[in-house]
């Protein structure tokens, strides 16, 4: 929705001027009930003030205000008393700053208002006047403090609702809030508008009794005083004052006094009306009947009593007879039904408050249990609890439920399905391992039991291997020439065929001696390399095993088939086994029957820095990982002697953490012949879940700042919708309202969610910059320029005489520096100052944000730039946040080439630095 008209309201200074102008225009329109009930609504615009911009703001506003009441006289005393308001609610916010405006201005209207206003009356007429006005003008100043409070805090929930006012949040109230301050509402106008039409008819009702009381009264009066003279007419007049309760005044054509029952210092102001207003009630030939009010009364009762009945008329000897009645004969006893309603109205609003109360515990309370509910989902989850969901009658709340029912489903199903997965994985990591041992160990015998030599090379013919009869060939061992190319061994002299190669050769051994051998030469292509294999045989013994020759070539060929099969079967099962060990994150030891190391692979090497214990007693690798373990961490060899030799049972999944803090998870699998059944070994797989308990510990944190970031708005959008659902006769405009609120709560869903995406994404690296000349200490000037005027005061800005530029994207910079700035002023007291400060560093710019605040305890320092972290202090808990700011702040610097760091003090503040590289350019460049 679009709310450009309210967008000068974020400037203090403008919307201070059109809030004063407002407040001064409701200060001269008065809602009159009667002469002395009247109600006034221009403090409601001072108390917006207040509430939006501060002390600072207000005063002004409360002069400006008041200025229409100079002509009535009562500029002082309203000045005065609405001062003493706002001092006492800016205090109170200072001291309670989550406190409520309408309780607050409640309580300065029954503890300190009403004693004042009762004491100046008291003092002014002592017993000169009747109390019950008294009380009544005591609860009309109660009603009328209590309205305009209620009017200015939905005025204030309106305007932060639809713009951002210096830096207050958007304005979040409960349900319980919502419908209490609206039904409220309702109730007061609605009694204020019965009061104001009654009170209209009522004061009608008396001008028109008063006037014809008078005028009637007069008739016989008027026709017998123009008969009499002297004595005899003083009397008359004293007579008539008597029956009637009317004052008579005579006057000649030169306005002189002839004869009066009223005293001499209150004549003139029948005679000659000054100082007063006069209103023509009706008019009979020569008899005028003025209903006459005074101009200059600052007090209501004041007013009261000098208000008069006028009956002006001309007597037969060219004189004229003034007749002077005052209202308080008529209007005593209206007082009294004005005193009986405003008391029922004072009950019915507190009914109306009882009642919100109870309609909003039962909105409320089925909200909180699912809340309940939903809590630390991860953790029952992995303990296999039941979730105890709530019940509830409201359609939109069982919807809710049936949600959160169904999201909960969704990752226990993906629970277990990884867990599954990974036992899947561990089940075979442990076949590999024992055919690659199998294979190994077939290919070990091939080579004793084989008479030729044999020699294997890898592509580019360097050894790799050789068996024993190649060994006693060559006079060497495999150790003395690993690695060397077969070349320096053999001399081939040519090639028979491409596929398989047979030729005689020369053979060197490494004393300098030769001899002459048949060489055979195979080739096998593993992942496309190619892995040769020549098989010796030494011709200088030929002629002792001719004989034996063709019986040789045969076993020769079919050790040689079989050869090549186990071979290629034992290269591609060490392979894929070696790939597989390779890429396997698990740290794995394999142990033979006898406790005796067999195999190690690369991961747990990294994880402990193993050398080679390949032959050696698994106890000395322990003793190894032992000592890298934190102290108190349980004894892993005595636990496997325990378990092996007293059958004790292992507990899978033991947790044990190294002296770096990372913490491994113990797994115990025997190995077992599968067609004896004999236990042959077993292995030992140490895995890192370090990063599995930090994915958790996130996705906890994850769920606990969504549930309460979304609670709120949540809240107020089940709330309309129930008052929307439960009222079917709410008027189109506050049905528009309601649904315009609901639509802005869902937009704030909606910006929430996007917040975490973008931390997502940057996160994943996918953030896009829109890189510019940036001159870094304008930037920060601008940022601190466009906080409210009270957080201006506490920024101090110190920049260098000489531009500083940088490379960088101009947004993201913003959202950066407007982070910390932020974060120092919502953590350090508002009468603290925050130092910023820009300059240069070498070949780099350094902008440092110093608040003097409650600063960061030494545990929670190497967390804070970690994502969803929030503190678990209990200032910190007090502050809102959703623990992703310094995160993304953090993620923008270093994809800058940039550095964030911090220092802090607990209890001292914290000063945070970003050091940027300095961009060198000309002022031609930059125009």
């Amino acid at each position: 929705m679009n709310y450009r008209l309210f967008q000068s309201f974020t400037s203090p200074w403008i919307g201070t001027i059109i809030l004063t102008l407002l407040g001064a225009a409701l200060n001269y329109w008065v809602l009159d009930l009667s002469f002395v009930l009247q109600f006034m609504f221009g403090s409601v615009a001072l108390l917006v003030v207040l509430r939006l911009y501060g002390l600072s703001f207000a005063v002004p506003a409360l002069i400006l205000i008041h200025l229409p009441m100079l002509w009535t006289g009562s500029f002082v005393t309203m000045t005065v008393l609405h001062g003493m308001e706002i001092l006492f609610l800016a205090l109170g916010f200072r001291w309670l700053p989550r406190a409520s405006l309408l309780k607050l201005d409640l309580l300065f209207w029954v503890t300190i208002a009403l004693p004042i206003i009762y004491g100046m009356h008291a003092l002014r007429w002592n017993d000169e006047i009747d109390m019950r006005l008294v009380w009544l003008l005591l609860i009309n100043r109660l009603l009328n403090g209590i309205c305009n409070a209620l009017l200015a805090s939905a005025t204030v929930v309106f305007l932060l609702n639809r713009v951002r006012v210096g830096k207050r949040p958007y304005y979040y109230m409960t349900i319980r809030c919502v419908i209490f301050k609206y039904l409220l509402m309702v109730v007061m106008t609605s009694s204020i508008l019965i009061l104001f039409v009654n009170g209209s008819q009522q004061f009608q009702d008396i001008l028109h009794w008063g006037s014809n009381y008078v005028e009637r009264s007069s008739r016989l009066y008027i026709s017998r005083l123009e008969q009499l003279e002297g004595t005899e007419q003083q009397r008359l007049m004293q007579t008539y004052k008597q029956d009637f309760s009317i004052d008579s005044i005579i006057v000649d054509a030169e306005n002189t006094v002839l004869a009066t029952t009223i005293q001499q210092s209150e004549i003139g102001q029948f005679t000659e009306s000054t100082g007063y207003r006069q209103s023509l009630l009706q008019q009979h030939n020569q008899v005028s009947v003025y209903a006459q009010y005074p101009i200059d009364a600052v007090y209501p009762p004041d007013r009261w009593q000098r208000s008069y009945f006028v009956l002006n008329t001309v007597l037969d000897d060219n004189q004229r007879l003034i007749l002077v009645l005052p209202f308080s004969y008529h209007l005593y006893p209206v007082y009294g039904f004005y005193l009986k309603m405003m008391l029922r109205m004072l009950g019915i609003i507190l009914l109306a408050a009882i009642l919100a109360q109870l309609i909003g515990r039962r909105v409320a309370i089925p909200l909180q249990q699912l809340v309940d509910a939903t809590s630390h989902i991860p953790q029952k989850l992995r303990e296999n609890h039941t979730l105890e969901w709530p019940k509830s009658s409201i359609v939109e709340m069982r919807k809710l439920i049936h949600n959160f029912q169904q999201m909960v489903s969704t990752l226990e199903y993906q629970f277990l399905q990884i867990k599954k997965d990974k036992e899947l994985l561990e089940i075979r990591v442990v076949e590999r391992t024992f055919d690659l041992a199998e294979s190994e160990a077939q290919k070990s015998a091939i080579l004793k039991m084989a008479v030729d030599g044999i020699i294997s090379t890898d592509s580019r013919l360097r050894i790799t291997e050789m068996n024993p009869a190649a060994e006693q060939m060559f006079r060497c061992d495999l150790t003395e020439v690993s690695g060397l190319p077969l070349s320096d061994l053999i001399r081939i002299h040519g090639r028979t065929n491409p596929d398989r190669e047979s030729s005689t050769v020369l053979a060197f051994r490494l004393d300098g001696s030769t001899f002459t051998a048949e060489l055979t030469r195979s080739e096998i292509l593993n992942d496309g390399a190619a892995v040769h294999t020549f098989f010796l045989h030494d011709l200088t013994e030929q002629e002792q095993a001719l004989a034996r020759n063709s019986e040789h070539e045969r076993q020769l060929q079919q050790l040689t088939e079989r050869l090549l099969e186990e071979q290629g079967a034992a290269r591609m099962q060490k392979s894929i086994t070696g790939n597989l060990l390779q890429t396997v994150q698990d740290g794995i030891m394999m142990c033979d029957e006898a406790r005796i190391v067999s195999l190690i692979n690369p991961t747990l090497q990294m994880l402990f820095g193993l050398d080679d214990y390949n032959g050696k007693p698994v106890s000395e690798v322990l003793e190894r990982i032992q000592s890298q373990l934190m102290a108190g961490t349980f004894i892993v060899g005595e636990r496997l002697n325990q378990h092996l030799d007293q059958h004790e049972e292992w507990e899978q999944g033991c947790l044990i953490q190294m002296q770096d803090e990372r913490l491994l998870s113990l797994h115990l699998t025997p190995i077992t012949d599968a067609a004896s059944g004999v236990d042959q070994g077993f292995l030992l797989i140490f895995r890192d879940c370090t990063e599995e308990k930090r994915a958790k510990q996130l996705q906890n944190e994850l769920i606990a700042v969504v549930s309460h970031e979304l609670r709120t708005p949540l809240s107020a959008i089940m709330g309309y919708i129930e008052m929307l659902s439960m009222y079917e006769d709410i008027p189109a405009e506050r049905r528009r309202e309601f649904m315009n609120t609901i639509q802005f709560e869902g937009g704030r869903l909606s910006r929430l969610l996007d917040d975490f995406l973008d931390s997502q994404r940057i996160e994943a690296g996918h953030a896009e910059y829109l890189m510019s000349c940036i001159q870094l200490d304008e930037l920060v000037k601008m940022i601190c320029w466009q906080w409210d005027i009270q957080s201006r005061d506490r920024l101090h800005v110190e920049v260098e005489e000489r531009h500083l530029y940088i490379l960088g994207d101009h947004n993201r910079m913003i959202q950066v520096i407007s982070n910390l700035i932020g974060n120092a002023l919502k953590y350090s007291p508002d009468d603290r100052p925050v130092d910023i400060r820009v300059r240069r560093q070498a070949d780099h710019v350094l902008v440092e944000v110093e608040d003097y605040g409650i600063g960061i305890s030494e545990q929670d320092q190497p967390r804070i730039f970690q994502k969803f972290f929030r503190s678990g202090s209990t200032e910190s808990r007090q502050i809102r946040g959703t623990g992703l700011g310094l995160f993304i702040a953090q993620r923008i610097v270093n994809d800058h080439e940039g550095v964030l760091s911090f220092t802090s003090l607990r209890g001292k503040g914290s000063v945070f630095a970003i050091r940027l590289p300095l961009l060198e350019t000309s002022e031609e460049w930059i125009d």
